[in-house]
């Protein structure tokens, strides 16, 4: 990890990675000019390489999660994923506990569940782990026997925020809890379809629990979304409570061993007890009270707390691109083609210009996002145990800042995620489209992280509005503002846009270079949209107008490269100071890679504002290929830091034995029925002969 103390060894590392067995990739793995288990190092610790390897050894041991041989129908992927679950959240890997003493092993383990199947993490993470998260990070003492069920399986939990008719915009929901003094209740009730509570994980056919976002109506007065413990069904019989209406919104895209449930309440009467009013509620006789004198305070704590589950996305689609990107790059050292001009032999296509321009900066796009998500779900993590501590201190700016950030970062890991999967695909060719090849359900489940805890177009616009917002201060923010330190880049803002790119030739792929890049560009980006924000309102259009006149080249890609140049910062700076020399420079190119080549779609910008002049477009272009090839060599042994077992990666491509067209035979010897003549064979004949008499 980031300025480790101490490292783990290479033997103490084979104890958990032994050697790979010898075959068709041994060619590029004695290329490699690092070790591979080292460089493991560089997001994981002692702690999450054991965890992830217990999990996995579980797994691969046991009957429940041998991988069925051919597709199931939706409800036996759903009672399996409802097994499997209940069976390894019972070896309590990572506990409470164990997470509060090591905070990476919650990121560890959820890789762990994502590298074997996303349905079985994403059930797990939303029935056990993001309902007593938010009972933590929103209640009091009085709710956490609710996390004693949830710990010890008496009740399933869900999270409910997104309406038919509301998405992002959680100030505009219409489900309302309103307060009645005389019983000491909230009356729960759905106006309508539109107010259903839609898109819940878990929901459809086994969360007992939800936590449900609703209006707090008490005297009259709206006070805004609240957060409520909201029974659903009788833990004993599954059966719903009278009041409430629920069921499952049926098949999608992917994900389909996770239960979407949509839940509307017709005057569902609850305890008062069962708000989560740590940060706001009413007393017994409606009054409100909140510790936060400025409304705008509570709601930024309250964001903290809901950014949670954009925060696990980034990790989310990091762990779909990670497989994909190992299966790619491995297949693509053993897949030859053509070759030289009277040459018997053929090259791998690794060795291609093309091949290498697809494939390697979505592997430098992996390590930077793993990098950054592991850091940032540590943050989450320590927000979470500070809130549930009762530490406060500054948690307005930090849930502020969290909540921007991660409006930014998840869009941006999302898209990248999206964009690799699919290179990976089109990279393996024809073979790339064999669902045994195991990249066409990555891009199926991670198409959900494009959407789901904020369409990404939307959460671009938060994070502009809160940048917006610092623009006419930005020459008074102090630490204070920024406990992330993501507006850095403000530092000496006003002379820092009066520069222009010093550099030229492969000084342009400098790591260090690229960081002040990003930063006049992230600068300029901000200024520029505030201008054109103040133009329109200076011509007589209104706040909203005016915003919404400005995102397309203004602040849609302002929020982008927000969080691209936070995640290049945070590269640069753990590739600077990893302790191993030979995997540092690796890195450092990794880093240069991946900054550069997200730099270069930018590169209007860089001209239209008068950063970039003559050739450094073309020098940017060449350093980009220049490290392409470079990292050629490495690949391999880049992916094999990243890559799970073969039992979890589950791809005929992908195998580290590198044991391709073996492993396509024994695939397609193997599939259930593939030899034999189908059951319909005689409508084969009988309409055979049916055209041959007509003709």
């Amino acid at each position: 990890m980031e300025n480790s103390t101490k490292m783990m060894t290479e033997e103490e590392l084979k104890e958990f990675f032994p050697d790979f067995q010898s075959g068709p990739l041994d060619h590029y793995r004695k290329q490699a000019t690092f070790s591979w288990r080292i460089m493991k190092l560089v997001y994981n610790n002692y702690a999450s390489i054991k965890i992830k390897h217990d999990i996995w050894k579980f797994m691969e041991t046991h009957p429940l999660f041998q991988h069925p041989s051919t597709r199931l129908s939706l409800d036996e992927e759903r009672h399996l994923t409802i097994k499997r679950m209940y069976t390894l959240y019972n070896e309590q890997f990572a506990s409470f506990e164990k997470i509060a003493a090591e905070p990476n092993i919650f990121q560890a383990e959820s890789e762990a569940m994502f590298m074997f199947n996303s349905s079985l993490a994403v059930k797990i993470s939303l029935t056990f782990r993001m309902f007593a998260n938010t009972i933590q990070g929103s209640g009091r003492a009085h709710h956490y026997h609710f996390i004693e069920d949830i710990q010890k399986a008496k009740i399933g939990g869900c999270f409910a925020l997104t309406e038919v008719a509301h998405g992002s915009n959680a100030k505009g929901m219409q489900t309302t809890a309103t307060y009645c003094p005389e019983t000491k209740e909230f009356v729960v009730n759905s106006a309508n379809f539109e107010a259903a509570k839609f898109w819940v994980g878990a929901l459809g056919k086994c969360a007992t629990h939800a936590i449900v976002y609703a209006m707090l109506i008490s005297k009259g007065k709206n006070h805004g979304l609240h957060a409520f413990v909201v029974p659903i069904r009788d833990p004993k019989t599954l059966k719903l409570y009278p009041g409430v209406i629920a069921g499952d919104i049926g098949e999608k895209i992917g994900l389909n061993g996770l239960d979407n449930g949509f839940v509307m309440f017709n005057n569902y009467h609850i305890p008062k007890e069962n708000a989560l009013d740590k940060l706001g509620g009413v007393d017994d006789s409606g009054d409100y009270k909140t510790p936060f004198r400025d409304p705008n305070k509570r709601f930024g704590a309250a964001l903290g707390i809901l950014s949670g589950g954009r925060v696990h996305i980034t990790s989310i689609s990091t762990n779909y691109l990670q497989k994909a990107i190992v299966i790619a790059i491995r297949y693509s050292a053993v897949r030859r083609q053509f070759g030289p001009e009277n040459s018997r032999e053929e090259t791998p296509v690794l060795e291609y210009q093309q091949q290498q321009t697809r494939l390697l900066p979505h592997l430098a796009a992996t390590y930077a996002y793993r990098i950054f998500c592991t850091w940032f779900g540590v943050l989450h993590i320590n927000i979470t145990i500070d809130n549930y501590a009762g530490v406060q201190e500054n948690a307005a700016a930090r849930g502020i800042e969290v909540h921007a950030l991660s409006s930014a970062v998840k869009p941006v890991c999302g898209w990248g995620a999206r964009d690799g999967i699919q290179a990976a695909r089109e990279a393996c060719g024809g073979h790339g489209y064999l669902t045994a090849a195991g990249i066409g359900d990555l891009r199926d489940d991670n198409d959900a992280n494009c959407t789901y805890e904020g369409e990404n177009g939307l959460l671009l616009q938060q994070a502009s509005n809160w940048l917006l917002g610092v623009w006419p201060r930005r020459r008074e923010i102090t630490p204070e503002d920024t406990p992330l330190g993501t507006l850095e880049f403000l530092e000496n803002v006003d002379e820092v846009l009066q520069k222009t790119c010093p550099w030229d030739g492969d000084d342009l792929v400098d790591p260090y270079n690229l960081t002040v890049m990003y930063k006049w560009l992230t600068a300029y980006l901000l200024k520029i949209t505030y201008e054109k924000v103040s133009q329109l309102k200076r011509r007589g259009k209104d706040n909203w107008e005016s915003k919404n006149d400005s995102q397309s080249y203004y602040a849609a890609t302002l929020s982008v490269v927000y969080g691209e140049n936070y995640i290049v910062n945070r590269f640069y700076k753990t590739a600077q100071s990893f302790g191993d020399d030979a995997c540092r420079e690796v890195l450092l190119k990794l880093m240069a890679l991946f900054a550069a080549h997200s730099l270069e779609k930018h590169m209007a910008t860089l001209f239209i504002g008068g950063y970039f002049s003559s050739r450094q477009g073309v020098d940017l272009r060449a350093g980009i290929l220049r490290l392409c090839k470079e990292l050629s060599s490495q690949a391999v042994s880049l992916v094999d830091s990243l890559a799970p077992p073969d039992f979890c990666l589950n791809s005929v491509l992908g195998n580290s034995d590198g044991q391709v067209y073996k492993h396509l035979q024994d695939s397609v010897m193997s599939y259930p029925g593939a030899m034999s003549r189908p059951r319909w064979w005689k409508d084969v004949v009988f309409w055979e002969s049916y055209v041959q008499s007509k003709l």
